[in-house]
Protein backbone atom coordinates (compact mmCIF):
# COMPACT_ATOMS: atom_id res chain seq x y z
CA UNK A 1 0.00 0.00 0.00
CA UNK A 2 1.51 3.37 0.38
CA UNK A 3 2.39 5.72 3.08
CA UNK A 4 0.01 5.28 6.02
CA UNK A 5 -1.78 2.45 4.20
CA UNK A 6 -3.19 4.79 1.58
CA UNK A 7 -4.52 7.36 4.02
CA UNK A 8 -3.96 10.86 2.76
CA UNK A 9 -3.59 13.59 5.32
CA UNK A 10 -4.89 17.00 4.39
CA UNK A 11 -2.96 20.20 4.94
CA UNK A 12 -5.51 22.87 5.86
CA UNK A 13 -4.12 26.20 4.69
CA UNK A 14 -6.48 28.05 7.08
CA UNK A 15 -4.93 26.35 10.08
CA UNK A 16 -1.31 26.33 8.95
CA UNK A 17 0.80 28.21 11.50
CA UNK A 18 4.11 27.85 9.68
CA UNK A 19 4.98 31.37 8.53
CA UNK A 20 7.54 29.94 6.11
CA UNK A 21 5.26 27.26 4.61
CA UNK A 22 5.97 27.10 0.89
CA UNK A 23 2.76 25.38 -0.14
CA UNK A 24 0.99 27.50 -2.73
CA UNK A 25 -2.38 27.60 -0.98
CA UNK A 26 -0.76 28.62 2.30
CA UNK A 27 1.22 31.44 0.71
CA UNK A 28 -1.78 32.78 -1.22
CA UNK A 29 -4.12 32.54 1.78
CA UNK A 30 -1.68 34.31 4.11
CA UNK A 31 -1.00 37.03 1.53
CA UNK A 32 -4.70 37.68 1.05
CA UNK A 33 -5.37 37.59 4.78
CA UNK A 34 -2.64 40.15 5.44
CA UNK A 35 -3.82 42.42 2.63
CA UNK A 36 -7.42 42.28 3.85
CA UNK A 37 -6.40 42.87 7.46
CA UNK A 38 -4.22 45.84 6.55
CA UNK A 39 -6.92 47.39 4.35
CA UNK A 40 -9.60 46.88 7.00
CA UNK A 41 -7.42 48.29 9.75
CA UNK A 42 -6.57 51.38 7.68
CA UNK A 43 -10.21 52.00 6.73
CA UNK A 44 -11.47 51.44 10.26
CA UNK A 45 -8.80 53.63 11.80
CA UNK A 46 -9.53 56.42 9.31
CA UNK A 47 -13.26 56.36 9.97
CA UNK A 48 -12.85 56.06 13.73
CA UNK A 49 -10.29 58.84 13.85
CA UNK A 50 -12.46 61.15 11.76
CA UNK A 51 -15.54 60.47 13.89
CA UNK A 52 -13.64 60.86 17.16
CA UNK A 53 -11.89 64.00 15.99
CA UNK A 54 -15.16 65.66 14.96
CA UNK A 55 -16.86 64.73 18.24
CA UNK A 56 -13.88 65.84 20.32
CA UNK A 57 -13.53 69.09 18.40
CA UNK A 58 -17.17 69.97 19.01
CA UNK A 59 -16.85 69.10 22.70
CA UNK A 60 -13.72 71.25 22.94
CA UNK A 61 -15.50 74.17 21.30
CA UNK A 62 -18.39 73.84 23.73
CA UNK A 63 -16.02 73.77 26.71
CA UNK A 64 -14.09 76.78 25.44
CA UNK A 65 -17.22 78.83 24.96
CA UNK A 66 -18.64 77.84 28.34
CA UNK A 67 -21.58 75.92 26.86
CA UNK A 68 -20.35 72.51 27.84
Amino acid sequence: MGLLNGACTQHDYRRCRDEDCQRFTCRVYKEGYRAGYDAGEAEGYGKGHAAGYAEGYLAGQADASGNG
